[in-house]
């Protein structure tokens, strides 16, 4: 099933890294760009691993874009951003380059084989809400969850989660022409 869009989508984007994450997702970003020029991204954030607690802190951020592009043709993009920038992890939830997700498509729900759209765990994810929470209303509702943006993140501020303002102004300094 695809959906095609006469309008304008806005679109989230999850990004994270924990190998040489901020060089991987600063080349991250640059290609997004190429891709959608009027990106906006969020503050970076630091996180410990959820799994397998022996590899390196990961480092995430939340990108919008507003595109006519169905989810699978976005989500075509990302898998080729991360083939660009060696996504190979080892294991599930282990090291990885970087990791690209369509988190929101508009307010629409989308369960294919191949996506999964509201991102199914999202909601119980710090390191997702923190920075999304930057870039949309929070008084909206999560499309599936019933309850607002904050009242979601507040149910997860027990998780350690901070936010690299330094680094996050050096990544965005990068990116200007």
């Amino acid at each position: 099933m695809c959906l095609h869009r006469t309008t304008i989508a806005n679109v989230y984007i999850g990004i994270g890294s924990n190998i040489d994450a901020e060089e991987n997702i600063s080349r991250c970003m640059r290609q997004l760009k190429t891709h959608w020029p009027d990106i906006r991204f969020s503050s970076l954030y630091a996180t410990a691993p959820r799994e397998h607690e022996e590899q390196d802190a990961f480092v995430n951020a939340v990108a919008v874009i507003q595109t006519d592009l169905s989810p699978e043709e976005i989500a075509r993009v990302l898998q080729t951003i991360e083939h660009d920038l060696g996504k190979n992890p080892p294991f599930q939830f282990g090291p990885r380059t970087i990791d690209l997700d369509i988190l929101l498509y508009g307010d629409e729900v989308l369960r294919t084989k191949e996506l999964t759209i509201p991102h199914p765990r999202m909601h119980e994810r710090r390191f997702v809400l923190d920075p999304l929470c930057e870039l949309l209303e929070t008084h909206k509702m999560h499309p599936t969850q019933k309850q607002s943006w904050g009242d979601l993140l507040q149910h997860v501020m027990d998780q350690q989660c901070t936010r690299l303002d330094e680094k996050t102004r050096e990544l965005l300094a990068g990116l200007e022409p």
